[in-house]
């Protein structure tokens, strides 16, 4: 037997690499491969860097139920000094319907606000949360959800 030895298809003649089909690296596909996945990648980056650091940040730091007809809650926001801001809160009730729902905006004026609104409620509250909070216009929230035959009742709460 004789011996063989395997021979790379770049080393043949040009002849033959036409005949079995050498296949050179195509440079410019390179090129628009490594374009793209850097493109790719900077918009990841990008994607990234604006969900750690949005515009708006808010936070609940407090609510209780005062009574039947209102709860408390108390947040936090912070945002450019220069913006208002809109800030969707919701009180529910054990079997997580609403029984309260405002929408509060927070004045331009100062980075940092703390506020405390007064939610009007059909009945003693069971859970309080601050929806979302945006500048007008940009505002994304769940809409309310009252249980057929009831409505929100008139918001801000007021005393009797």
């Amino acid at each position: 037997m004789g011996s063989m030895s395997a021979t790379r298809l770049k080393d043949l003649p040009p002849r033959l690499q036409d005949r079995y089909g050498y296949r050179r690296t195509p440079v410019a596909a390179i090129a628009v491969a490594a374009a793209l996945a850097i493109l790719i990648a900077g918009f990841g980056g990008w994607m990234a860097y604006r969900v750690a650091n949005p515009e708006v940040r808010y936070r609940l730091l407090a609510w209780e139920a005062v009574s039947p007809d209102h709860t408390s809650i108390t947040f936090e926001v912070n945002k450019g000094a220069s913006s208002s801001v809109d800030c969707v809160l919701r009180v529910q009730d054990k079997r997580h319907q609403d029984l309260g729902y405002a929408i509060v905006t927070v004045p331009a004026g100062s980075e940092y606000s703390q506020t405390t609104y007064e939610v009007a409620t059909r009945e003693l509250g069971f859970a309080a949360e601050v929806l979302n909070c945006a500048t007008p216009g940009n505002l994304h929230a769940p809409t309310e959800q009252f249980p057929p035959g009831t409505s929100n009742p008139p918001q801000p709460w007021r005393p009797a």
